[in-house]
């Protein structure tokens, strides 16, 4: 018999709870970086602020079989949304498989009976994932990204012959004297120089978006937030955190997570000086090669419908949805209106950058 449960912020990271949802992250096909503990407690640290943290719980017997962290934000309209917002890509509910349809309507009933919220306001939800394909009465479904994934061959060759002819040429660079003689390498960190390792991606992803007069997506916060959880992730053995150096000198720097069946392609920063050597392109074909190797199934861009990442070839392009529902008067529905709003007007931004970005 399934079971629901409103978790308090004291209850979500105690040890009992974080060994069963590190067991739900291990037999969940819709688990990512984003729903493991470490992450969502890194979050909280850095992010959550005045806001209100709490979680849905479903289990059955003993078993967790459903959980979904949650903030609740303050006035003007107290809404409900997904803990993890900001620099999570995906932020749907950590379901187990087998349980998945009869979990998600009680995710959906628990959600739409918080009492002290006016709107329900859920970001990030993959099309393919819990909850995206629900729209209680009353809501409104919002895309909010396109995800481009990559199934994997079983060899690196067999990938480079879905290649284009330009593309694979660039990429066998990886083979050829600019790294047999040493004069490039690719070097990934270690627990030990994982720090070094983020601070040369923040410069190198800094590099690449002063040149277009933009800050780039690594705030001050962000920074802090991304040091603290690489250092856990490198100890989980998750983290590719790759650099490329060429004559010495660092000019490109990838930032990838590995978990389960699936790489994901999180951020990429490269020296514009050096655009000559393709950085970005070999960054990104050593980490499809990486995960090959590895036996991995996927290789996830994760957000934005980009143009250099559509030369990889990838065979699927979900969506990204936000769900909108109002559920406590006039105020839930001045605070859905203006939400909508404010979609529209980042789904334009985001429309600009993602038609100007032409590498890593």
């Amino acid at each position: 018999m399934l079971r629901t449960r409103i978790l308090s912020a004291a209850e979500l990271f105690e040890p009992r709870l974080r060994e069963d949802w590190t067991h739900l992250v291990q037999i969940a096909s819709a688990a990512t970086p984003f729903q493991t503990p470490e992450w969502q407690e890194t979050w909280a640290k850095h992010y959550l602020g005045a806001k209100k943290l709490r979680a849905i719980e479903i289990r059955e017997g003993e078993d967790l079989v459903g959980l979904y962290p949650l903030v609740r934000t303050r006035g003007p309209w107290r809404a409900l949304r997904p803990a993890g917002i900001g620099p999570s890509d995906y932020l749907h509910p950590l379901v187990a498989d087998e349980v998945t349809k009869s979990v998600v309507p009680l995710i959906r009933e628990a959600l739409l009976d918080q009492k002290d919220a006016d709107l329900v306001d859920l970001h990030q939800l993959r099309s393919d994932k819990p909850l995206a394909d629900c729209t209680p009465e009353g809501g409104v479904t919002i895309p909010q990204a396109t995800c481009l994934t990559l199934d994997l061959p079983g060899t690196y060759d067999g990938y480079l012959g879905m290649l284009g002819k330009s593309l694979r040429y660039d990429v066998r660079k990886l083979d050829k004297t600019l790294f047999t003689t040493g004069k490039a390498h690719i070097q990934y960190a270690t627990a030990e120089d994982v720090s070094q390792g983020m601070d040369v991606l923040f410069d190198q992803h800094k590099r690449r978006w002063r040149k277009r007069w933009q800050p780039g997506a690594f705030t001050a916060k962000g920074q802090r937030f991304h040091h603290e959880w690489a250092s856990l992730a490198i100890k989980k053995g998750w983290l590719r955190l790759g650099v490329l150096h060429y004559k010495s000198k660092p000019i490109g720097a990838i930032y990838a997570m590995a978990l389960g069946n699936t790489t994901y392609f999180y951020q990429a920063g490269m020296d514009p000086e050096f655009s000559s050597v393709s950085p970005g392109t070999l960054l990104v074909a050593n980490t499809i090669r990486q995960s090959i190797e590895e036996g991995r199934l996927r290789f996830d861009f994760m957000r934005g419908d980009e143009g250099y990442k559509r030369r990889w070839k990838p065979q699927h392009a979900l969506e990204n949805r936000r769900l909108l529902v109002p559920t406590r008067g006039g105020v839930g529905r001045l605070g859905a209106k203006w939400n909508l709003k404010a979609s529209e007007i980042e789904a334009k931004v985001r429309a600009k950058l993602e038609r100007h970005a032409s590498s890593p």
